[in-house]
């Protein structure tokens, strides 16, 4: 394997492992914003928890997918778009606060804050993939 098959290899490798990471936050602040309402519809504390695990989940797949993006876009300078990865940061944060919105106890903890936040992150996980459109990665 010559040197310019394994620095093509690696590189796919790592978008494929972008790919793989990105999914997981785009599920996860997703489903929030269900069990956010679910949880207001029902007031039962299950949907609370639902939202805290999947926001923790969805941080610490974004943030390796965050890493990852940043070094491919270090290395090979092919990538997510440049105006994709200040939106993931604003994903990134959105989500950090949802999550420390989501620590309060009881109804405070989702109404109305924590569901509007859930709301805002999504938007704002919307507005990234339009951004970064152009340039994305295709595996």
């Amino acid at each position: 394997m010559s040197f310019d098959n394994a620095t093509s290899f690696t590189h796919c490798l790592m978008r494929a492992a972008y790919r793989f990471f990105a999914s997981f936050p785009v599920a996860c602040f997703f489903l929030t914003v269900l069990t956010d309402i679910a949880y207001w519809q029902t007031s039962n504390m299950l949907w609370l928890h639902f939202s805290e695990w999947l926001l923790l989940a969805g941080l610490i797949f974004g943030c390796f997918a965050f890493v990852i993006a940043v070094l491919v876009l270090a290395i090979w300078r092919k990538g997510p778009s440049w105006p994709a990865l200040p939106g993931g940061i604003v994903v990134l944060l959105a989500a950090a606060l949802n999550s420390f919105i989501h620590t309060a106890d009881g109804w405070t903890a989702v109404v109305p804050y924590g569901l509007a936040v859930s709301i805002v992150t999504v938007v704002a996980m919307l507005m990234t993939a339009w951004l970064g459109r152009k340039e994305a990665f295709h595996v």
